[in-house]
């Protein structure tokens, strides 16, 4: 079944993703890099703001939560060595901000409520987050604090759940507020844009953005498996182990994570990670002692319940570390690919295409905490040019390559006719031709599909056929290969084959306006080219992308049969 193309949906997402996780990627990680405080909120709010004025100008079901799955996709380019949990929050965020737009449509109301559920998550998922890495003693040394405040203070409203509700509100009236902006910027509408940086390229960007964590370790199904059970069978037996226990536990996980995830255990290296653990087994005891008044005693107390939380940090940020690690293994990645027919993953690459230019037009630090309103407005003027400019380039199967004379050709049909017989629908066309002195003297145009064949080329100086090149070309096989590489053809075929791609279509010529039209159309493409023009031709026709290359010289043609097969199938 062919790929569908990239709806408007999906396309209008993949802009909304690409600046939700611009201001989370970089905007994110200059917050954290600052320790500016509320930077989980500041964040939120940002992604409030885009989502509400996105959704007024794109009022179609559906698109926050794509938006959401898209940025939090995206996260995983932060330079950061736990990435789970805040995607976990990105992905959150849009659901709860579509369910709300949903219930309450998309007015003032639906928005607000959006909002304030969107910014209600970000205080939730931070005091799950706390609970799950300190454990359950966590919520006892909070409740201890709150008893000595009394003490001290007298008494706080609704107890331990005074504090809570009062940054619940606050968060609910945060998330309205952002709502309001967005509403405000998004009735504003869509301005000229001009100025700005200059676009960054994206190769660099995502050299300064970094690999993903884990770059130099495989990712493993055995693995996944095996932190995916730790986790919480883990987090289970420490609520009930003693001290002595717990530090054997959380020993072998770290030795294990220490020979396998070296390069993402950064944070446990931090010395900021092990200060605020030193922090919470400190306040721990001073609090337990002061509440049992038993001096030394209960200073012993307290500190052991602090380790103890403290080795349930190392632990949960251990197993975090290695599923975001084994989370990338090629078969998840081909499952997600398949849902919603290759929308999603198509999608996301849509959205990468995008981060260059969203990244090259965000402000400086200076420019958005001196005017974050009006910077963020300009940011959403630009979201029309973006979607205009967003073509999805055809998926390059593989390539079929070797030099003049070595039989690329003959190996592409024996490619096709592999294919054909499994049931692949094969379109676009072959080019076989007569060899005289050494070089190629006639070329002919092979329709994959039907088995068409005319005269499409000569070197015969007395053909009538127009001049291209060192060829006299037939102007109806032109026709017929460009119909076979039309949108309508691919829109019927598993996979086009094009033979071949070269000077011409380098020079603009040939084949190149039909392959040009197929930018945004979900095309599946098999190429054969020439060894010398293999860089050229995927930096024009696929830019960024790393298709397998079949060299003739090296692969047999049914070799190359099973391999494309295999990628088609993959």
């Amino acid at each position: 079944m062919p790929l569908t193309p990239l709806g408007d949906l999906w396309r209008r997402a993949a802009v909304l993703g690409s600046l939700w996780a611009a201001s989370e990627i970089v905007l994110g990680s200059f917050l954290h890099n600052v320790r500016a405080p509320f930077a989980g909120h500041v964040l939120t709010a940002i992604a409030v703001v885009i989502l509400v004025a996105g959704h007024r100008s794109w009022r179609t079901p559906g698109l926050l939560v794509r938006a959401g799955l898209i940025a939090a996709l995206m996260k995983c380019l932060s330079p950061s060595a736990v990435l789970l949990g805040p995607m976990v929050a990105i992905a959150m965020e849009g659901l709860l901000m579509e369910v709300a737009v949903r219930l309450l449509g998309g007015g003032v109301v639906g928005y607000m409520v959006g909002g304030a559920l969107a910014m209600s998550w970000t205080l939730g998922h931070k005091i799950v987050s706390l609970l799950l890495t300190y454990g359950p003693d966590l919520a006892r040394l909070y409740g201890d604090i709150i008893t000595l405040a009394e003490r001290q203070v007298g008494p706080i409203p609704l107890g331990p759940w005074g504090p809570l509700l009062a940054l619940a509100l606050l968060n609910l009236a945060f998330g309205v507020a952002a709502a309001l902006v967005g509403l405000r910027l998004g009735r504003e509408g869509p301005e000229s844009a001009s100025g700005g940086s200059a676009r960054k390229d994206a190769a660099e960007w995502r050299r300064r953005l970094g690999a993903a964590p884990g770059q130099g370790v495989r990712p493993s199904i055995p693995f996944l498996i095996l932190w995916a059970v730790a986790l919480p069978s883990g987090l289970v037996s420490l609520a009930g182990m003693s001290l002595g226990g717990k530090a054997l536990v959380v020993g072998a996980a770290v030795v294990v994570g220490v020979g396998r995830y070296r390069r993402v255990l950064r944070r446990l290296g931090r010395p900021a990670f092990w200060a605020s653990l030193l922090v919470i087994t400190m306040l721990a005891g001073a609090v337990v002692a002061a509440l049992a008044g038993e001096g030394e005693r209960g200073w012993l107390a307290g500190l052991g319940m602090g380790l103890g939380m403290s080795l349930n940090a190392m632990f949960v940020t251990m197993c975090f570390a290695a599923l975001s690690t084994e989370l990338a293994h090629p078969v998840l990645r081909r499952w997600l690919e398949r849902l919603g027919g290759g929308q999603l993953d198509r999608a996301v690459r849509a959205a990468f295409a995008t981060l260059p230019a969203v990244v090259a037009s965000l402000p400086t630090g200076r420019e958005f905490l001196g005017s974050p309103v009006k910077t963020l407005g300009r940011l959403l003027s630009r979201t029309e040019e973006w979607l205009g400019a967003l073509e999805e380039p055809p998926r390059i199967l593989g390539v079929i390559t070797g030099e003049k004379g070595e039989g690329k050709t003959k190996a592409a049909e024996k490619v096709v006719e592999a294919l054909a017989a499994s049931g692949v629908r094969v379109g676009g066309f072959l080019a076989p031709g007569e060899m005289r002195h050494g070089e190629r003297w006639s070329i002919y145009l092979v329709e994959a599909g039907s088995g068409r064949r005319i005269p499409m080329a000569t070197r015969d100086p007395e053909s009538p056929w127009p001049t291209l090149g060192t060829f006299k070309v037939n102007p109806e096989a032109l026709e017929m290969g460009r119909a076979a590489l039309s949108p309508e053809a691919a829109g019927t075929r598993d996979l086009l084959v094009v033979d071949e791609v070269g000077p011409w279509e380098l020079a603009g010529e040939g084949w190149c306006p039909a392959l040009d039209a197929l930018q945004g159309g979900g095309a599946v493409l098999l190429l054969v080219v020439r060894r010398g023009l293999l860089h050229d031709v995927l930096a024009r026709f696929a830019p960024g992308s790393e298709p397998p290359i079949w060299d003739v010289a090296h692969m047999g043609a049914e070799a190359i049969g099973r391999a494309a097969l295999a990628e088609l199938r993959g």
